[in-house]
């Protein structure tokens, strides 16, 4: 079969955020369905092309003008004759697939909604299937849509690839394990396959199956992960349930060779780790960073993990193995609320955390999130007070979406906060939503707009953006000055479109 597998827009069609990186789960799908003699591409529809369309990253944006562009975001999906979707029709004629793939988020079900309407306009016999997050928990309502033929729930490598011989050999559905499809008007759920054990097995992402290979930059190939799994109890979080409370780890040997696959194919010396919690199991990461000491592949790489999991001799490991930034799960600055979401990490833990990792001369990275449904002001000034006291590189800030497989999604429909089948494409996500009992929505929007204009503010200091990117600015020195001279240039380029958007401290 000829398989395109998509990526959907969404942070494109607002106009903002940081160019994306290479789709891991669509590259892994991809090369399993390619070493079983499939024909597949990855289009990452989220890409924007080349000095064409002016994307702001997400620390020059103000915090209003967010809202608005989240609001031209669902302006794009009523638009039938917005650029995206010309460039998807344009890429359907183009490639011709017999399927389309689409992986997605809650957040994205609008633009997957558009695009698999597409696919049935370009040939009515190509098969639509959704599969990543929000299809995986949300199923009978995913397939409820006309446009939506099959939905794969869970790890999807071997059970996509067993639907494509499915549909090639015209064999029953039903023996394709996590598929679920409609049959004479009712939906059939499938068995669930069970996690993948040795995750070594699996082939290594099929970068080179990307169309538009010209719109990645030289960070975005050298995304990977290292585990699966996550047995952390965050009420928030979704992956939990997703992947498996086991955590499957790659060997140090798998991981090494495809770290030397990026390097000779791609001439990549950067590694990003997008694991949910890297540092997770400590005997296997000390045999990961050992063994990049030791196979000498000469690599800076981040990644992020918990306040918890690390201490002064595993940083110091990790420093020599060529660590150059970690970014910090901290969600709230509350006691309480950190209890009430399950994360089971102090204040003094992470206030110990960052003090030990930016005096090991690593980048550290901050994230935060306001808006629990159990939170009040005095919460949320906690969590302000926490924010200015830890000094880091970076900070993020962002508003509790209640997302589909977590406990606190079915807490929020529980207590009314959200409806048992809300309308996905003009759900209030972040940063419109506002699930909160116990504070009034105008005192929330006050409280929070005053935290989000001292961060833009915060973020955009030079000192702050210096302890941001020095790690870069020091790897495009060694590796690639010509390009640091663009990315300078291209900076003060783009501080000029922000100001001019209106989009600067709003």
């Amino acid at each position: 079969m000829r398989i395109l597998l998509i990526r959907p827009p969404y942070s494109r069609l607002k106009g903002m955020g940081q160019s994306p990186y290479f789709p891991l789960g669509l590259g892994y799908i991809a090369a399993v369905l390619r070493e079983n003699g499939h024909e597949v591409a990855i289009y990452h529809a989220e890409n924007p092309k080349s000095n064409a369309e002016c994307v702001l990253p997400d620390a020059d944006i103000g915090f209003n003008f967010r809202s608005k562009s989240y609001h031209r975001y669902l302006d794009a999906l009523k638009d039938d004759t917005h650029f995206v979707w010309a460039e998807v029709r344009e890429t359907l004629r183009d490639y011709k697939p017999d399927m389309v793939g689409i992986s997605l988020l809650s957040v994205e079900v609008g633009s997957s909604l558009k695009i698999s309407q597409l696919v049935k306009e370009y040939s009515p016999n190509c098969y639509v299937l959704w599969g990543g997050l929000h299809p995986s928990f949300l199923t009978d309502e995913s397939l409820s849509l006309p446009v939506v033929d099959f939905v794969i729930r869970g790890e999807g490598e071997y059970s996509t690839l067993e639907l494509c011989r499915a549909l090639e050999n015209r064999t029953p559905l039903t023996q394709v394990e996590s598929l679920s499809f409609k049959e004479n008007g009712k939906i059939i759920h499938n068995p669930v396959r069970r996690a993948i054990e040795n995750v070594d097995a699996i082939p290594f992402p099929a970068r080179d199956a990307v169309l538009y290979p010209e719109r990645f930059d030289f960070k975005s190939l050298g995304s990977m992960i290292v585990s699966r799994g996550c047995p952390f109890r965050c009420t928030f979080c979704s992956s939990r349930n997703f992947w498996d409370k086991k955590v499957r780890m790659r060997s140090p040997e798998n991981v090494i060779k495809e770290i030397q696959q990026l390097k000779e194919t791609y001439g990549t010396n950067f590694i990003m780790f997008w694991d949910d919690s890297f540092t997770i199991n400590r005997t296997v990461i000390e045999k990961y960073c050992k063994s990049l000491i030791e196979s000498k592949v000469n690599v800076s790489w981040k990644t992020a993990t918990r306040a918890d999991l690390i201490d002064e001799p595993l940083l110091d490991l990790m420093t020599k193995s060529g660590c150059v930034k970690l970014e910090i799960g901290v969600e709230s600055g509350s006691e309480r609320i950190k209890k009430i979401i399950s994360k089971d990490v102090s204040n003094e833990q992470i206030k110990r955390a960052f003090a030990r990792i930016s005096k090991k001369g690593i980048g550290v990275g901050g994230f935060f999130m306001a808006g629990f449904p159990d939170e009040t002001l005095e919460d949320l000034a906690d969590t302000f007070n926490l924010m200015q006291e830890l000094k880091a590189g970076e900070l993020a800030f962002n508003i509790f979406d209640p997302m589909p497989g977590s406990s606190e999604y079915d807490k929020c429909i529980a207590e009314g906060l959200v409806p048992k089948n809300p309308d996905w494409t003009n759900f209030p996500f972040w940063p419109d939503a506002y699930y909160v009992k116990n504070i009034k929505r105008e005192d929330f929007d006050n409280y929070v707009n005053m935290i989000a204009k001292w961060l833009y503010d915060y973020n955009n200091k030079f000192t702050t953006k210096l302890k941001r990117s020095k790690h870069l600015i020091f790897y495009m020195l060694k590796n690639d000055p010509v390009f640091l001279v663009n990315k300078v240039f291209k900076y003060f380029t783009r501080r000029k479109k922000v100001h001019s958007t209106g989009a600067a401290g709003s």
